[in-house]
């Protein structure tokens, strides 16, 4: 009896296969599926437009210096003549890049160039402006000790106490770059002192923190406050490196 079932089983189950294979038939051959073509990387590529950042992965489109760029950039270079020809062409003094940053700043910050401020405050451009992070050239100048670009800035005009994005005065930047003399000439010209940062940094407190042990004296023998403390309750002796006199002899902790 299990034996004949089987048989029937099979028997019916190969009907079934067979009906398939005709209505397979009925229909005809089935062709082939062509192949997609690639896309090509410029149809992939995301569009510069929507580089979010500086380009992550993403294609950049290459552009040319346009006009003010080709100026901008003579300035950082100190190269006069580009600088020339490009004002005669309709560039203007008073470009910035997209750092809000000016020529004058520029000629500050990369140039170093005294003469190269002069002859672009000479034809016009404003001293003082600050880039998007709220320094000034003044600021630039201070940092990195160029004490008579400093001094042309204030005497020509430029704040001697203005706040950068950190709330950091000209001297504050002098006191970390350790340039005593430019310390020396803006605190003449009343620069506070004790002016603190959002971090409730001093000048002083700084210039221990770094080493800066000239410049630390000269902060103590102006009036700077050692008792002052940072955001973190820690005073000029606490935040000293080792081998700062000035700052090590404060007193007890």
């Amino acid at each position: 009896m299990r034996s004949h079932t089987t048989r029937a089983a099979r028997g019916f189950v190969d009907l079934v296969l067979l009906v398939a294979c005709v209505a397979c038939n009925d229909v005809g051959p089935v062709a082939p599926s062509s192949p997609q073509p690639r896309a090509s990387p410029q149809a992939t590529a995301i569009p510069a437009s929507r580089n979010p950042t500086l380009g992550i992965g993403e294609p950049r489109n290459p552009e040319p210096f346009t006009l003010e760029q080709r100026l901008l950039d003579a300035v950082r270079r100190g190269d006069r003549a580009t600088l020339e020809r490009a004002l005669e062409r309709g560039a203007t003094v008073g470009a910035k890049d997209d750092l809000g940053r000016s020529t004058v700043l520029l000629a500050v910050k990369d140039a170093g160039d005294l003469e190269l401020v002069r002859w672009l405050h000479a034809k016009g451009a404003a001293l003082d402006e600050p880039d998007s992070g709220g320094r000034t050239a003044l600021s630039f100048a201070a940092e990195s000790g160029r004490v008579a670009i400093v001094r042309y800035l204030v005497e020509n005009g430029a704040t001697v106490d203005r706040r950068d994005g950190q709330q950091r005065a000209p001297l504050f930047h002098a006191a970390l770059g350790d340039h005593s003399d430019v310390a020396a000439f803006l605190l003449d010209r009343g620069a506070d002192v004790n002016a603190r940062d959002q971090f409730a940094d001093t000048p002083l407190i700084v210039a221990c923190a770094k080493g800066h042990a000239a410049t630390a004296a000269l902060l103590l023998e102006r009036g700077a406050d050692p008792s002052l403390r940072d955001q973190e309750g820690r005073t000029a002796r606490d935040r000293s490196a080792p081998g700062t006199g000035p700052c090590r002899s404060l007193g007890p902790k």
